[in-house]
């Protein structure tokens, strides 16, 4: 499908309780061929809904034709500022169906994402991912803003962007993976 066609046609909304198979199949049609995936980004996003860190006006799905082709899910974590724990946003994870990547699909979610974002009240959102692609939306890298993951990781994958005017003058610390971003043997989903 032509490109500007294809935005022409995409619906972007929040997901309900009927898409829940709909996406479980869609983030594994993503993910599972991808040599970085764990094969438990279905789980994330169902252990993530599952919890009180679920926001569900920022749980997104992407429709062509009436047909899902991508889902976005942004939800609560938390930074261990240094007096207490500061509640911001994570972007993780983002998944097209494989026909349908590199056609701008993922681009337009994460926009959509990020515009629903700046209407709650969270200072900062967070994303650990391939800078190239989202510094495109206003990420920065984190580490030099004092924020780090608590375990070892290449420092460049993990970014951020102010959802607040001052935001960055009062976040900062070592993310804090709440329970659901863990199975039952302790790993990070």
């Amino acid at each position: 499908m032509e490109k500007g066609m294809m935005e022409k046609n995409l619906t972007i909304r929040p997901e309900g309780k009927k898409d829940y198979m709909a996406i479980r199949r869609l983030i594994q049609d993503a993910f599972d061929p991808m040599p970085f995936s764990t094969g438990k980004e279905w789980q994330l996003v169902e252990s993530i809904r599952a919890s009180k860190g679920y926001i569900n006006e920022l749980a997104l799905v992407a429709e062509l034709g009436g047909k899902m082709v991508g889902h976005v899910l942004v939800s609560e974590i938390a930074l261990d500022g240094k007096t207490s724990m500061i509640p911001v946003l994570i972007l993780s994870p983002v998944s097209v169906s494989p026909e349908f990547q590199r056609e701008g699909i993922g681009q337009k979610l994460c926009q959509r994402a990020i515009e629903e974002a700046r209407k709650t009240d969270y200072p900062v959102m967070i994303v650990i991912g391939d800078p190239r692609y989202y510094q495109r939306f206003g990420f920065r890298p984190a580490f030099p803003e004092g924020v780090y993951l608590p375990f070892g990781f290449e420092e460049e994958y993990l970014q951020m962007m102010k959802l607040e005017e001052n935001a960055l003058e009062k976040v900062s610390g070592a993310i804090q993976f709440p329970p659901w971003f863990f199975d039952a043997r302790g790993e990070l989903l």
